[in-house]
């Protein structure tokens, strides 16, 4: 069973639109598996003026290889449950970079 089958993406016009589930306040900066279809991500900023998302990104460009542009958010700016869009990979490409980072269902 390939441990990213239950990720849910949506491939846009624009890129693919990954869901993600945010831990604001960690110990660490990190993608840490993937939990009910959407990645979890650990950043240690706290959920204050927008800080947290800013870090997400950063996680997110980071961990796949993309410039910053290229990750966006799109719903959830104040929810723990966030959208972001993802510019630059298509389905394989972004599956492929997690699944080399060793992200899992947790």
């Amino acid at each position: 069973m390939n441990p990213l089958e239950n990720l849910r993406l949506k491939e846009t016009v624009d890129g693919i639109e990954v869901e993600v589930r945010a831990i604001p306040g960690a110990s660490i900066n990190a993608i840490t598996g993937i939990r009910q279809g959407a990645l979890v991500v650990k950043v240690t900023t706290a959920p204050e003026k927008g800080q947290a998302n800013v870090t997400l990104s950063k996680v997110l460009s980071g961990t796949l290889g993309i410039p910053k542009g290229h990750v966006r958010l799109l719903r959830g700016k104040q929810q723990r449950n966030k959208t972001f869009l993802v510019a630059g990979l298509d389905r394989q490409k972004l599956t492929t970079a997690l699944e080399e980072r060793g992200i899992r269902n947790v």
